[in-house]
């Protein structure tokens, strides 16, 4: 059975984790990784705890003696803490006093995911790394977890990377379990489906895209349908859109990165302004490379969707813009098609 026919679930889900929320548990949820080598950090975790494994990667099977070695170090393992000789091991650590409360509520809701949902929840980020280590000879092989509380944290990580792609590769995971749990529980409920990710395979600095959006992550579920329209109008690597490009997203320096693509990669930013998008340090970050554009009077190059009344510093009244309350994801879509046929017929 589908998420959409779970809704009765959702809502009883939605109201236990509400509860436990309401208490403010002193509970953490942090993310720790394991190479062939060792730990990547010695740090310390509270007592009690609750650690489980979330994927590996074990690395390529090489066509000499690759199988034979992976299933000598398969029959090696304690599967709780996965294989032997993984080149990357991804562990999530829940902390605290209600950490085996959290553990069975989030058993619970990783049982709402039928098999094809959590096989893309599990593989999410570990089918980026095998994509982008496949030469055509050896096999790069990996593993997720089955288990539903393991489901339910890789849904977490994801529902995070869609509100705000750069944060689901910290550390340490924000709010508490609980609250993000609920916040998660809520969406689900409002958008029932595991979004398709277009992954790309080109280096996204040397891309130069027909049109950007800057949008905060609130407006992700709008934004996300005038992308698909955008993408089956002007084709692959044409639209800079953070979610196709998430495993490029994840370095040092990403604030320069996304203001060199905003500034001078991209013919044509559309920028969805609200509330939220006055709020957010990621849009803020790529809201002064439109402000550069703005004072080199290249305003041809930036086109406003407003979603509410807020006000944007260096946005004016006399300011034009599209008012996506009044119209549907699909004539955006067009509008924004129109303006990018116009610029870049300007820039040929």
């Amino acid at each position: 059975m589908s998420l959409r026919k779970k809704r009765a679930e959702i809502k009883r889900l939605i109201s236990s984790f509400e509860r436990e929320a309401d208490k403010f548990h002193d509970l953490t949820f942090s993310l720790f990784y394991v190479t062939d080598e060792g730990a990547i950090d010695n740090r310390k975790f509270k007592s009690p705890n609750h650690t489980i494994m979330l994927w590996q990667y074990y690395g390529k099977i090489e066509p000499q003696g690759g199988a034979e070695k992976f299933i000598e170090n398969l029959r090696g393992s304690d599967l709780q803490w996965g294989i032997r000789g993984a080149k990357l091991s991804a562990f999530a650590v829940i902390e605290g006093e209600s950490c085996a409360l959290f553990a069975r509520m989030a058993k619970r809701a990783g049982s709402l995911f039928n098999d094809k949902e959590s096989s893309a929840l599990k593989s999410r980020v570990v089918s980026e790394i095998q994509h982008s280590e496949k030469d055509g000879v050896s096999k790069p092989a990996a593993a997720v977890n089955d288990n539903e509380m393991a489901v339910w944290l890789s849904y977490l990580l994801y529902y995070i990377s869609k509100v705000s792609p750069r944060k689901d590769k910290l550390k340490r995971i924000e709010p508490d379990p609980f609250s993000l749990s609920l916040l998660a529980l809520e969406a689900l409920l409002e958008s029932p489906k595991i979004e398709k990710v277009d992954k790309s395979l080109s280096r996204v600095e040397d891309i130069n895209f027909k049109v950007a959006l800057s949008f905060p992550g609130e407006k992700r579920g709008y934004v996300s349908n005038v992308v698909d329209l955008l993408k089956a109008s002007l084709g692959k690597d044409q639209v800079f859109y953070d979610f196709d490009y998430q495993s490029q997203l994840a370095r040092p320096d990403l604030d320069t990165l996304l203001q060199s693509i905003y500034r001078n990669n991209c013919d044509l930013i559309a920028v969805f302004l609200c509330k939220e998008y006055s709020e957010k340090e990621w849009c803020g970050l790529e809201w002064r490379a439109v402000r550069e554009i703005i004072k080199l009077k290249e305003n041809e190059r930036v086109m406003f969707i407003r979603f509410d009344d807020a006000q944007i510093e260096g946005v004016f009244s006399i300011d034009g813009y599209i008012d996506a309350n009044h119209f549907s994801e699909a004539e955006v879509s067009k509008f924004i098609l129109e303006r990018v046929e116009l610029v870049s017929g300007a820039n040929a």
